[in-house]
Order: structure tokens, then C-alpha cells, then sequence
């Protein structure tokens, strides 16, 4: 470009003298013989060549200076950062330079240039970290996973992933969903437990970071075997876990009804024997007694051999076709009960517990057996008025002894009695000597060297722990999951500050007897589908109709298709609005003109016992605000403008999965918008006001 420049400078200061000489000797030719005016000629095309190559010389300056040289300066830049790809430099502007606007719209593809690069090497680094973790994932799966449920939760113990078998495990409950709290199904301590457990496991470098357990749904409906398995990142992090869970309530009723037996067989038949034998031992002894006295033994003896009878013959019923099984027991780590036992007792009681002893494998309940011996520690610092405990285990041919020493007396008979009929709260009301009596053990205290005692329990001992089952049986592949769930649950601040798309919804519809909540309608049918990560999940529903208590006007009838026949034999609002409640958890609630829906429901929350707290996202006032007033909002208007295909219309489910599509393209909208948090979509479209305002006139 400079050289091509240059040569039509050349040219042009060329042409211009040419013409000028020309001029002048075409004016000499006019001027004749006028010797007067030749050398003012000459004169005058001299200097108008010397000015106008000047000129010229400027001229090519400032083009170099403004135009050539910023031109360059910017190529060679951009260059570089195409080449060296140093995604951190800036770009050059030259000053002085007369290109316009050029060089800022340069500047802002570079600066494009640069943040798709972090970006691309931000996601790189995200994608990689992530394949890794999600093989973990994949990997334990595959290899602590046998069979039955599976349910995968982040460390915070939300639902990332569940199958079939979860879901038919816990068909009764609607509180199973992707990113709900693990908790709402099921009990919460004994999983607390098994995470102490292999947290210690991790940190002390043991390679197998799965405990088996066992533990109870929240409805007290099952008690489930469960096995979890640790998983973590790259850095030895703790992500997130895998359930196996298997149903075993009929297993432990049987065994239960097991340990009534014997039970039965130890403790109540032994006071009518030996009622028997002391009238038997009576009568042999004095074969004289007078008559009255004799007539009183043998009464004794008839009573409590006919009372024993009976009990047989229960116990015999009882007994018939059912074989005394075991309690479900895993192998224990000892350090891992150990410990788990000696940091519950600091954070929670302040009590100082020394972990001493060999390490040893044993057989048994890890969650009861905590309970029974942090009861035990508790009660022993209390008795004798310390705050320091030491807790050893031991080795033996068959038995592993579990041992307190402390300083002070030993524990009585009586004393010891007493505790072991004491009932544990977090076991439903089972005595410590129950969980002991399970594991075959009875524990007894004795004096152990100058001031110092000991509680002694034996647990029995399992030489090594059981090896895998070489061929495993794979459970069916999942059919319900969202890993980036576990991210979403990270977030810290309010709700206002949390992504649109990080939130997830309950979008949900009703169908009534008519339009006036006021005025005595009533809800006839309720649905909803939830809403995880931009996705709609149509595997997680509510749908259930609902007996009004009145007949429904027939007007009513031609829009949404409900009789009274269909609703004859259903539940009531008392019973599905719960029901209904327990299904939406703490998520956001969404339905289109949801003023008029949630008046529905607030107009029923005192009768029903519930207090719907959730914030509310209305569909209606998202789409004005995306699409402006002039647009037709109504559901069957923005179906049409977005392409939606409208199925089931004015069903509660079939309205509630299409305000379910409708929204996950709001919320792209929004994200055009700039408007990417819940706190700017709510106070751009001043939902609650206008949720609030509209409530008012239904």
C-alpha cells in the first residue's frame, strides 16, 4: 500500500510539472519577442514547482502519520494476537491517527477476541475437570452399585440423580426430585453418620470410601439397607455420593417379631417356671402340709401351667413358618467408629475422648452402636464427674472388646441395668441393651488398675473385611439426572442474587367451578411438572382432581371437560393441597395469571394446615415484559408467536407442562435481555405488585 502510494504521488508530481512547463512555453510562444516577460515566466513556473512538490512532500507526510502508520501499527498488532495468541496484551491505537471510528471497533473485536479466548480456555478447563468428575461418578456407579435404588447427591446433599427403582421405592412420596433435599425422604442422622465415617476414611488415605448402613424413610412407611460411596474431585475433595438402596422393612419386621420370640422364650415364660417349680418344690418337701396349704399350691401349679401353656402355644404360632434371622450387619473399621465417636462428643458435648487400641475389624450396626456408647461416655463423665474418656478396641480369637476407661469407680450391676433399659431417642424408643443384645453382646465394668475403671463391651470380630462380589449385576441405566444441579446448590447470597436459570420451578395450573375464589368456587384439579437447570422435567409431576363438595356449573364443564362423576370419589382439598405442598418444597412457584391461581390457594391454606411462603413467577407479566404490550399475552397467544406445540389445553397438567415450555424460552429471553438474576427479573417486572394488585380483584 505504501509503495503504490508512493508511485502515484511520483506520477502526479510529474504530471503537474509537465503541465506547467507546457504552460509556460505555450506562454512564451504567446509572448513573442517580449524579452520582459520571459524571466517572470520562468520564474513563476519554478516557484508553483517547488511549492506544489512541497505540498506534496506535507501531503505524504500527514497520510503516513494519520492513515499509513496507525494502519500498520494495528495490522502488526492484531497479528501478533492472532499468532502469539497472548490473549492478555492490548491493543495499540497510535495517536494522532484519522481513522474514524476503525480502530475502537478494533479494539472491541480484539477485546471479544480476548474474553473468547479465557472463555474457551475457562471452559476447557471446566469441561475437563468435570468429564473427570463425572467418570468418577460413572465409576462408582458401576462399581458399588449392585442393584435396587440408586440415588446420587451432591455433598450438600441434594438430589442430582435418581433411577426407576428410586422411584418406585418411594412412590408414596413426592419429595423425591431433582435438587430437593435428600432428607425429605429419608432420615437424615444415619447418613450424617456414614459421611463422618468416610470423611475420616478420606483424610486418614483409606482407599475404600463406601459404609453400608441401615435407615428409615421419612413416613417411617420403609427401612431401607443402604450403602453409600464417597466421590472426589481431582484435588481429593469430596464432591458428592452414591446411594444403593434396598427395601428390607418386611426382612426386619420378621425379625423383629424374631427377637419377640426369644424374647418370650429368656425373660416371660421364666417367672411362671419358676412359679412351678417352687409350689412342685414346696409340695415335695412337705408331704404333710395341711390340705388348705395344699389346695393353694396346686392352684399355683394349674394357674401358671395353664398360663404357661398359652403363652407356648402363641409363641408356637408365632413361631411357625419363620426362621430366627440377624440383625442386617456390615463390616466395621474400628478407627472409623472410633473417631466418628470421639468428634460427635467434642462438637456436641465438649467431652474429650482419646482414641487408643489396634486397629480391628468387627461386625455390626455402625449408627446404633455410636449411639449406645456416646450414651454410654455421657453418662459415665456425668456419673463420675469427668470430662475426659479414653476408648480402645481389641483384638480377640472371636471377639473384638470395645473399651471406656476413665478415672474413677467402676459401674454397678444395678447402675448398668438401669442404662441398658434406658431407651434411645434417635432409634425410636430401642434400649441400648436391645442394640447390644442384637450384636450378641452384654457389656460389664470393672476396676482396672489404681483409680481408674473400665465398660467393656465384645462385639463380634471379623477377621477380614468381605471381599466384592466378583460379577456385579449393573442397575438399569438412569433415567432421571442433572449433574449441573450439584453446581447450581453452590451459590451463597440471597435469592434475588441467584441466576434465573439456577433456580427451579414449579409450574402449576388449576381448574375450578368458576372464576370467582371470593364468591364460593372451588378447585376441581391441581398439576404441575418442576423445572431444573432450563429443562423441564415431564418425568416429575403432580396431577390429582379434587372433590369440591359442590356440583360443577355446566359452563364450566364445556371448558375444561371435568363432571361431577369424575370427581365423586376423589380426595378432598384438606387431603391433595398438602399433598401438593410437600411437592413444591422450597421452590419457585410459577403459573400463568398466577394471581388467579394463588388466590385459590391462599383462600385454603388455613383450612389445609399449609402456608404457600414460596415467591411466585407469573408467565403473563414475564412475556409483557419481553414482548411489550402491543403483543397478545394470553397462554394460546405466546404458544403461537414461539412456536409451542399447545396439547391437552385447559387440562390442570396439559396448561402446567405448556407454561412450563413457555418459561424456559422466557428465561432466554431475559438472558438477551441482560436481565440474568431473579432479584432483576422480579423488580424489572414488579411481579409481586402486580401478583398482589391483580389478587385483589378475584
Amino acid at each position: 500500500m505504501r509503495q503504490r502510494l508512493k508511485l502515484w504521488l511520483g506520477i502526479l508530481i510529474v504530471l503537474v510539472i509537465a503541465l506547467l512547463t507546457g504552460g509556460v512555453i505555450v506562454a512564451l510562444q504567446y509572448a513573442g519577442a517580449a524579452e520582459a516577460l520571459r524571466a517572470p515566466v520562468m520564474l513563476y513556473a519554478l516557484f508553483g514547482t517547488l511549492v506544489f512538490t512541497a505540498a506534496a512532500i506535507l501531503c505524504w507526510r500527514d497520510i503516513h502519520r494519520s492513515l499509513l502508520r496507525p494502519v500498520e501499527v494495528l495490522a502488526r498488532d492484531v497479528r501478533t494476537l492472532l499468532q502469539a495468541k497472548q490473549v492478555d496484551r492490548s491493543l495499540r491505537i497510535p495517536e494522532g491517527q484519522r481513522l474514524g471510528d476503525l480502530p475502537e471497533a478494533i479494539a472491541l473485536l480484539v477485546d471479544e477476541l480476548r474474553s473468547s479466548r479465557r472463555e474457551a480456555v475457562r471452559a476447557m478447563a471446566t469441561a475437563t475437570a468435570r468429564v473427570e468428575q463425572e467418570k468418577g461418578w460413572l465409576e462408582v456407579i458401576l462399581l458399588e452399585l449392585v442393584r435396587e435404588g440408586v440415588v446420587v447427591c451432591s455433598i450438600d446433599n441434594r438430589i442430582l440423580l435418581y433411577n426407576r427403582p428410586a422411584v418406585r421405592l418411594f412412590r408414596s412420596s413426592l419429595a423425591l426430585g431433582l435438587g430437593r433435599s435428600l432428607f425429605d425422604v429419608l432420615v437424615k442422622e444415619p447418613v450424617w453418620h456414614a459421611l463422618e465415617q468416610l470423611e475420616f476414611r478420606l483424610q486418614s488415605g483409606h482407599p475404600d470410601l463406601s459404609a453400608p448402613f441401615v435407615c428409615a424413610t421419612q413416613d417411617a412407611r420403609l427401612m431401607l439397607k443402604a450403602r453409600l460411596a464417597l466421590i472426589v474431585d481431582q484435588t481429593g475433595k469430596p464432591t458428592s455420593y452414591v446411594l444403593a438402596l434396598e427395601d428390607i422393612s418386611a426382612e426386619l419386621a420378621d425379625l423383629q417379631r424374631n427377637e419377640l420370640i426369644q424374647r418370650t422364650i429368656t425373660r416371660d415364660l421364666r417367672h411362671p417356671l419358676a412359679s412351678l417349680r417352687a409350689a412342685a418344690e414346696n409340695l415335695a418337701a412337705f408331704p404333710d402340709i395341711d390340705p388348705e396349704h395344699r389346695r393353694a399350691f396346686q392352684d399355683v401349679i394349674l394357674n401358671e401351667s395353664t398360663l404357661l401353656s398359652q403363652r407356648l402355644e402363641a409363641l408356637a404360632n408365632e413361631y411357625r413358618g419363620r426362621a430366627v434371622g440377624h440383625w442386617p450387619m456390615a463390616e466395621i473399621h474400628s478407627p472409623d467408629l472410633l473417631n466418628c465417636i470421639a468428634r460427635h462428643l467434642r462438637d456436641q458435648a465438649g467431652i474429650t475422648v482419646t482414641v487408643a487400641g489396634e486397629p480391628c475389624w468387627l461386625k455390626g450396626d455402625s449408627y446404633s452402636l455410636m449411639l449406645v456408647l456416646v450414651y454410654f461416655i455421657e453418662r459415665i463423665t456425668e456419673r463420675a464427674g469427668v470430662r475426659e474418656v479414653e476408648i480402645a478396641a481389641g483384638p480377640g480369637q472371636d471377639w473384638v472388646f470395645i473399651e471406656l476407661r476413665w478415672h474413677g469407680k467402676p459401674i454397678s450391676g444395678t447402675t448398668l441395668n438401669e442404662w441398658l433399659e434406658a431407651a434411645l431417642p434417635a432409634l425410636a424408643g430401642i434400649t441400648a441393651g436391645d442394640v447390644l443384645e442384637r450384636h450378641g453382646s452384654e457389656p460389664w465394668s470393672q476396676a482396672d488398675g489404681e483409680g481408674q475403671a473400665i465398660l467393656r463391651i465384645p462385639l463380634q470380630s471379623l477377621a477380614e473385611p468381605r471381599a466384592p462380589e466378583e460379577e456385579i449385576q449393573l442397575p438399569p441405566r438412569p433415567e432421571y439426572y442433572d449433574f449441573d444441579l450439584m453446581y447450581a446448590h453452590s451459590f451463597t447470597g440471597e435469592l434475588g442474587n441467584r441466576p434465573l436459570k439456577d433456580l427451579t420451578y414449579v409450574v402449576f395450573d388449576t381448574e375450578t367451578t368458576g372464576l370467582r375464589p371470593t364468591a364460593g368456587d372451588e378447585i376441581i384439579s391441581i398439576a404441575a411438572v418442576r423445572v431444573t437447570q432450563g429443562r423441564v422435567l415431564s418425568g416429575e409431576t403432580f396431577d390429582s382432581l379434587v372433590n369440591p363438595g359442590r356440583s360443577i356449573p355446566k359452563d364450566s364443564i364445556r371448558f375444561h371437560g371435568i363432571t361431577d362423576d369424575m370427581v365423586r370419589d376423589q380426595p378432598p382439598i384438606t387431603e391433595v393441597l398438602p399433598r401438593f405442598h410437600q411437592f413444591v418444597g422450597d421452590a419457585v412457584l410459577v403459573a400463568h395469571n398466577a394471581a388467579f391461581d394463588m388466590k385459590f390457594l391462599k383462600l385454603k391454606e388455613a383450612h389445609c394446615g399449609v402456608s404457600f411462603t414460596n415467591p411466585v413467577v407469573d408467565t403473563l407479566l414475564l412475556s409483557l415484559l419481553v414482548e411489550g404490550a402491543d403483543e397478545d399475552h394470553s397462554l394460546d397467544g405466546i404458544c403461537e408467536r414461539l412456536n409451542i406445540v399447545v396439547e391437552n389445553r385447559h387440562s390442570a397438567l396439559g396448561d402446567a407442562l405448556t407454561t412450563a415450555h413457555v418459561l424456559v424460552h422466557l428465561l432466554d429471553r431475559l438472558e438477551a435481555m441482560d436481565i440474568h438474576t431473579f432479584g432483576q427479573a422480579m423488580n424489572v417486572s414488579s411481579m409481586e405488585a402486580q401478583i398482589h394488585f391483580r389478587a385483589a380483584h378475584f
